[in-house]
């Protein structure tokens, strides 16, 4: 009783006082928190899919493309933007990049972390590119503010390193510019040039930080109940409530319904001698293979220590790359001998007669998987087994 008295007065204490030394605690907590937890793109991706807003948030990232492209253009008809021709046929070729990745954006069914990866790389050498540009440099420092729109991007679909990373590149570029209109263009408006870099920092630093932040630690509460912490895969409850959305979109196509069981061979003999660090960093690179197996549209589940599924609706050509990529899916580090994984399959074909007809066949093959990936365990190695609807 008393020691609940406690945390209540400190919680009191740090709501009531915000520079008191509870509330600077809770805080870097929540920060310590906040950067560590995994990148959120494919389960945020996920969750667009099911609440049927991927198209609409990708129309968002492509306006802002879009906008680019404007900003860029207006700027060859300025005395201050691009004037040599080295610097306005530079500035064409980003236009036409820019555009080319706006249509790929907009065409694409799927988009991978690694494609994500590729478009926040461009943005950012792209932006930077643009502010060089320009003749006048208090031009290219009010263009800075365009970064924001990378640090949204990043705040929504990536993690907290990404965005510190990002607003380190930021700072690079910004003080290059502001050194240059101090020293080289030798401005002495002085109050001019802080308020535009005051104005420029609010835009591309406290706006995508608070972003980054609060949806972080607001949207990370809402999944967790649904996410694996370690691997910010899919828990036991969340591959619930997902394979039944999934079965509802799918139930209807002439698909095969897959289950892959997957457990890691020897993982406590490697959890007892290399120690618990590396046996978390083999969980988490199991993880990572199986997302690169896998296609977009698949559900992947840590369900207990050493313990994944994978479910998907796939046609005949996917199960066959899934299949091989699974087999050929061992972990090498120098840090732990090669990790070899059982991997069991179950599969059946749809179309289904109803939703409920796809749920109850959903269990069976979740047997089936699993008797599969216990005869791979028998057979020793890295195995791979698919058991067919007689066995």
């Amino acid at each position: 009783m008393g020691s609940t008295g406690n945390v209540e007065r400190s919680d009191d204490v740090a709501s009531q006082r915000p520079l008191s030394g509870p509330a600077f605690r809770l805080i870097s907590s929540q920060l310590a928190d906040w950067y560590r937890r995994p990148d959120q793109f494919e389960p945020f991706n996920r969750y667009l899919a099911d609440k049927g807003l991927t198209v609409a948030s990708r129309f968002l990232v492509v306006c802002s493309l879009v906008l680019v492209t404007v900003i860029m253009f207006l700027t060859r008809f300025s005395p201050q933007g691009p004037t040599s021709p080295q610097a306005r046929t530079a500035n064409a070729v980003i236009i036409v990049v820019t555009v080319m990745m706006a249509v790929v954006l907009s065409t694409r069914r799927s988009l991978s972390r690694s494609w994500s990866y590729a478009f926040v790389l461009y943005s950012e050498m792209g932006i930077a590119a643009a502010m060089l540009l320009y003749s006048n440099p208090l031009a290219a420092l009010a263009h800075a503010v365009m970064f924001s729109v990378i640090g949204g991007y990043i705040a929504v679909f990536h993690n907290a390193r990404m965005q510190s990373l990002h607003m380190l590149w930021v700072f690079v570029v910004v003080i290059g510019i502001v050194t240059r209109i101090s020293v080289v263009e030798n401005y002495s408006d002085v109050p001019i040039l802080v308020a535009l870099m005051v104005l420029v920092g609010a835009a591309i630093y406290v706006i995508p930080f608070a972003c980054q932040f609060i949806f972080s630690i607001l949207g990370a509460d809402a999944l967790n109940s649904q996410l694996d912490p370690l691997t910010g895969l899919l828990n036991r409850r969340g591959l619930a409530d997902e394979v039944r959305l999934l079965l509802e979109r799918s139930h209807t196509h002439p698909t095969l319904l897959v289950v892959a069981a997957v457990d890691i061979n020897r993982f406590k003999a490697i959890n007892d001698e290399y120690g618990h660090s590396v046996g978390d960093a083999v969980i988490e690179k199991v993880g990572s293979r199986l997302v690169e197996c896998a296609g977009p549209t698949a559900l992947i589940a840590r369900i207990g220590g050493d313990e994944f599924v994978i479910v998907d609706s796939v046609d005949q050509r996917s199960f066959d790359r899934l299949e091989h990529d699974l087999l050929r899916s061992t972990i090498t580090s120098p840090d732990h001998p090669e990790v070899a994984m059982s991997i069991g399959i179950a599969k059946i074909a749809g179309p289904f007669a109803s939703a409920d007809d796809a749920l109850v066949a959903y269990p069976t093959l979740m047997r089936r998987a699993d008797r599969a990936m216990y005869s791979a365990k028998a057979r020793g190695g890295h195995s791979v087994v698919l058991q067919t609807e007689t066995d």
